[in-house]
């Protein structure tokens, strides 16, 4: 036996004799015990941290702007303002969680608290309140939300806002947008209607409709399809309650982008709510909606 081998053969018998072969003693790392994700962690993610959602947004803004130009451009003006039929001020009306203020720490603080607590709730609305009242100055723009603001003021057009936050948050509200360096000036109770929260009901056509009593609203931008004008049929089937949320989509037709005007927002909205509940019901859903005849076109 040659000299190399058998030195090759004691150290392997020193190295046995001790321990076990290495792939045998090395032990497995103990397994971490995590809860599963929240839901839309990843599009919570994709909002906060990608350059998709930033251009998105200012695609939005700048669409709307740029129409909103060419109506005050074409409008006659009074006393120095753009009027319409009637000679009523020009109004653009937007939605504000999530249109106008970025609610990003909110969701960051309530995914994190779901994944270290495996009783936690998530999303209550008196959690949501609470923040609210007390994060003001913690609240930031949506990308390109304040010079779409600052540039539509400056056409002598009326910004007004319709929420869902609850009325008797309307000084906290007013707190984030000046925080924000956004015009409060009228937003208190008074005949301008520029701020229009949730008294009794969720849904905005009642506040949509006394805003155009008062004012030509040549926009509207929002997050949720309900955030523009037109109820949307309500159904206990949730493949019907998809339908309807289509078929409103497409009857708004080239509404979208010359007065209608989206933002992203893929973390919750009544899109959400219009599925069904169950897991299993959604993962099955998956394999349903990829079907040409799923939802019937109108």
């Amino acid at each position: 036996m040659s000299r190399l081998l058998t030195i090759g053969l004691m150290l392997l018998l020193s190295v046995t004799a001790g321990s076990p072969p290495a792939v045998i003693s090395a032990q497995a790392p103990a397994r971490v015990e995590e809860k599963s994700p929240p839901a839309h962690l990843h599009a919570n993610l994709w909002m906060q941290t990608s350059a998709e959602y930033r251009a998105l947004c200012r695609q939005a803004f700048n669409a709307a702007l740029k129409e909103i130009k060419q109506t005050v451009k074409s409008s006659r003006h009074r006393r120095g303002r753009p009027v319409g039929s009637g000679n009523k001020r020009l109004a653009v009306v937007a939605d504000l969680d999530e249109t106008i203020l970025d609610n990003a720490r909110f969701q960051s603080e309530m995914d994190v608290a779901a994944m270290q607590n495996k009783d936690d709730k998530g999303y209550t609305g008196p959690r949501w309140n609470k923040w609210v009242q007390e994060n003001a100055e913690e609240v930031g723009l949506i990308p390109g939300a304040g010079r779409f603001i600052t540039e539509v003021e400056k056409l002598k057009v009326v910004m007004v806002y319709i929420s869902n936050r609850l009325d008797n948050l309307k000084d906290d509200t007013i707190r984030a947008l000046a925080h924000n360096r956004i015009s409060t000036q009228d937003l208190q109770d008074g005949p301008e209607l520029r701020l229009l929260l949730k008294k009794e009901t969720s849904n905005k056509q009642a506040r949509i409709r006394q805003v155009e009593e008062k004012y030509q609203v040549i926009a509207y931008l929002g997050d949720n399809l309900a955030d523009f004008p037109g109820e949307t049929e309500q159904s206990e089937e949730f493949a019907e309650r998809l339908a309807a949320r289509h078929k409103k989509a497409e009857a708004a037709g080239e509404q979208w982008g010359s007065r209608w005007f989206m933002l992203p927002n893929p973390v919750y909205g009544d899109w959400d709510r219009a599925l069904p509940t169950a897991l299993t019901e959604r993962i099955n859903l998956l394999k349903r909606a990829s079907k040409t005849a799923f939802v019937q076109e109108p």
